[in-house]
């Protein structure tokens, strides 16, 4: 059977706007056979939608088998689709096909969040939408973006192949499983900081120190941060965000920001529990990950090698790809009313 035409909708609107089977042809590229039928079967339904009964018949996708696997997700959304497929004797197209077009499921990856209550959506749709608005006004591109993560010498699982069926992200978070390690390997945590067109040298907190506000301010905002920021913005203004973390949202830290920031967004019109929204989160952290973390380290010494030298490598071009994205996930939460998107 031939497929449908992709072009049927502007093959029709060309059509009520009077132009000839020929003009619509060239317009498009397509055939006109197919101008010619898209517009006699138009007037003959009088609407573009599929006939009853179009498309092959179904062979796997049954009523039965759809149950089936519906209840074989509940028991284990964890179970992949491969397994499952090879379970109950049927392709694994025909598995795919079932998971998503009935059950209206999609494979997400297995990741690490807090869990957000509807308190918490609330709080974090209404900051969602004031970061927004802020925006347009093309804030994010003088905005300077912070984070600390902890880095390991130990290989990273693979979590593209660890993953879990749900019909959204909110229930692959609730459907969330422990990854347990073997091991405590050694780790550091490291300090980012990224903006539009530039980068803050990575900052390494040595093992034993606790960051606390005054280890925060005094060793890394005053010594790292801002005379880098200086240097990079001159006389321009910037933002400084940071996330939720006690040591950023104390009384010292907070007024420090005040004092020698030329703006910064306060503790209280950052979303809290939102990695979602930062792109050292929802990007930059995970390009270093892959890179530095998909092979074992001998020390601590090799792992900051590692980090350093990907971090230099991270072009302004992916920096300004990253950060015009910053809108885009603002929109999906104020679409999700606050709730996960990743």
């Amino acid at each position: 059977m031939t497929a449908a035409s992709p072009h049927r909708t502007l093959i029709v609107d060309f059509y009520k706007r009077g132009l000839s089977t020929g003009d619509i042809s060239k317009r498009l590229g397509v055939h006109r056979n197919t101008v010619f039928a898209t517009i006699r079967r138009f007037n003959q339904l009088g609407h573009l939608k599929d006939r009853t009964g179009r498309g092959r018949p179904r062979t796997v996708r049954t009523p039965a088998k759809i149950k089936a696997v519906r209840e074989k997700v509940k028991r284990n959304a964890h179970r992949s689709m491969k397994k499952m497929s090879d379970d109950m004797d049927i392709s694994y197209t025909s598995m795919r096909r079932i998971v998503r077009k009935e059950l209206k499921m999609t494979s997400y990856r297995a990741t690490k969040a807090a869990i957000l209550s509807q308190a918490n959506k609330e709080k974090r749709l209404i900051k969602a939408k004031r970061l927004l608005a802020g925006t347009h006004k093309k804030d994010h591109l003088i905005t300077i973006f912070s984070d600390e993560k902890l880095f390991s010498v130990e290989a990273e699982f693979n979590s593209q192949n660890y993953r879990v069926l749900a019909t959204n992200i909110q229930q692959a978070a609730d459907r969330g499983k422990t990854i347990h390690r073997a091991s405590h390997p050694a780790s550091i945590m490291v300090f980012g900081a990224v903006c539009y067109d530039g980068k803050c040298p990575l900052v390494f907190v040595e093992k034993g120190v606790q960051i606390n506000q005054k280890y925060y301010v005094e060793e890394i905002l005053e010594k790292h941060v801002l005379p880098w920021a200086q240097k990079h913005f001159g006389q321009k203004k910037y933002i400084f965000q940071q996330d939720g973390a006690p040591a950023h949202t104390a009384k010292m830290a907070q007024k420090w920001c005040k004092d020698h920031f030329p703006a910064f967004i306060p503790k209280d019109e950052w979303p809290a529990s939102s990695p979602d929204l930062n792109p050292l989160d929802y990007s930059v952290w995970g390009v270093l990950q892959n890179k530095v973390c998909a092979r074992p380290h001998a020390n601590i010494e090799a792992l900051k090698k590692s980090l350093t030298e990907e971090w230099d490598k991270l072009s302004v071009q992916y920096l300004r790809a990253t950060i015009d994205a910053f809108p885009r996930q603002l929109r999906a939460v104020v679409a999700a009313k606050g709730g996960r998107i990743e």
